[in-house]
């Protein structure tokens, strides 16, 4: 399938412009310049930083950092609002392109002993492993939702699992974060 062979250039052409645009233009990456524009573009910062963490899992871009400046950037209910429909469509893009895109053949092939493990928690123990996996910050959300997609765990289990511990990490965050800004 001509996808499947297309995402990885996608990815390293996304990855590639972003890095360019950071070393030709570093003063549009700064804090004080995007907090001046989420300020005077709340709207449209915000819907910027939902459609950035919607399609980050399909390009295997780890959510934290992203989590981390929309926390600095916006207030508090907004980015917790925002961010979690953000990985909850993230997630379910993940969920219903795994698959299509031959994620499963990857992850198999090379990481057989740890998918083999993780399939069988996953089998055994949806909900809490999926919850568990999401709430730790140093590992992908991803792969376990595109774990659970190829086992064919219900969308609807993924979503509650993620949305469970991913909310409670980010709660986490946001009260440390803005806890060390006001302190």
């Amino acid at each position: 399938m001509w996808l499947r062979r297309a995402v990885p250039f996608i990815w390293a052409s996304l990855v590639a412009l972003g890095l360019m645009a950071y070393v030709l233009y570093p003063e549009y990456f700064s804090l004080a310049a995007l907090d001046g524009t989420t300020d005077e573009h709340r709207a449209v910062a915000l819907l910027v930083y939902f459609l950035i963490l919607s399609i980050r899992g399909l390009v295997f871009v780890p959510s934290t950092p992203l989590l981390l400046s929309g926390i600095v950037l916006f207030d508090p209910l907004e980015v917790f609002v925002v961010s979690m429909l953000g990985i909850l469509t993230s997630s379910t893009l993940v969920h219903c392109c795994a698959r299509r895109l031959g994620f499963d053949a990857v992850l198999e092939k090379r990481y057989p002993e740890q998918s083999a493990q993780i399939r069988a928690h996953l089998l055994e123990h949806q909900f809490p492993v999926i919850a568990g996996w999401s709430i730790c910050p140093i590992v992908p959300t991803d792969l376990v939702v595109y774990l659970a997609s190829t086992l064919r765990v219900p969308l609807w289990k993924c979503l509650v699992g993620v949305g469970a511990g991913e909310a409670a990490l980010l709660s986490l965050y946001i009260l440390v974060i803005k806890g060390v800004l006001l302190a």
